[in-house]
């Protein structure tokens, strides 16, 4: 029992029931990756709940493992930009305020199964929140990006320059002046097509060579 709920002040004793009700109703917690089930997810709470022990005690416990977890992809309009989700990425879980039981299994609109509401097992996982020992760096400001976490693979889109594609050392920039590739070689079906192609077997002159073979 809250120490305040002993006394005869009955503000306290209101204020010690509200935080009561409040320390019962989940909105949000940062979750740890354990398992991956195509879009759903098992995630374990990053966060200790407080348990008030019977001498008046506070001790920190884990919160239970989240079973069975949506997870959220971008879509809409018959298209999905889906990534994978491996045990280890974090997540935000924000909980519904009533129960998605029925509305996941059936879709569309469904009547509530009972009455519990901002419950644990009404979550919606949103991976990619970061903590900041594995925050990204050199996150740009001008342009949006689809990149490995390290930097190294990046597709680029910027409505002022055109498109970049960067991997493993090789840049090709798509602007209004054309395409251009830097780095590496370009290939057709095996054959390099790149500055350093040439035809064997060719007298100079003003006819043209063949095609790349």
């Amino acid at each position: 029992m809250d120490y305040r709920q002993r006394t005869g002040d009955q503000e306290e004793y209101l204020r010690s029931m509200m935080d009561s009700m409040r320390s019962s109703m989940w909105t949000a917690l940062p979750c740890v990756v354990t398992k991956v089930s195509g879009s759903h997810a098992d995630l374990q709470p990053s966060v200790k709940s407080q348990e008030r022990q019977p001498d008046g005690t506070v001790k920190a416990v884990d919160l239970p493992l989240l079973s069975n977890v949506p997870l959220h992809f971008p879509s809409g309009g018959g298209a999905t930009m889906t990534f994978p989700v491996a045990a280890g990425d974090e997540a935000l879980v924000v909980f519904s305020s009533r129960p998605i039981d029925a509305w996941e299994q059936s879709g569309g609109v469904q009547s509530q199964i009972d009455a519990r509401t901002h419950d644990l097992s009404d979550g919606f996982a949103f991976v990619g929140f970061k903590a900041q020992p594995s925050a990204l760096d050199n996150i740009s400001s001008t342009s949006t990006q689809i990149r490995s976490n390290d930097g190294t693979m990046v597709i680029d889109f910027n409505p002022g320059s055109g498109m970049t594609f960067t991997a493993a050392g090789v840049s090709m920039a798509i602007t209004d002046g054309g395409v251009a590739i830097t780095g590496g070689t370009v290939t057709h079906n095996g054959v390099n097509i790149g500055s350093d192609h040439v035809h064997g077997g060719v007298i100079p002159g003003g006819a043209d060579t063949a095609g790349p073979h």
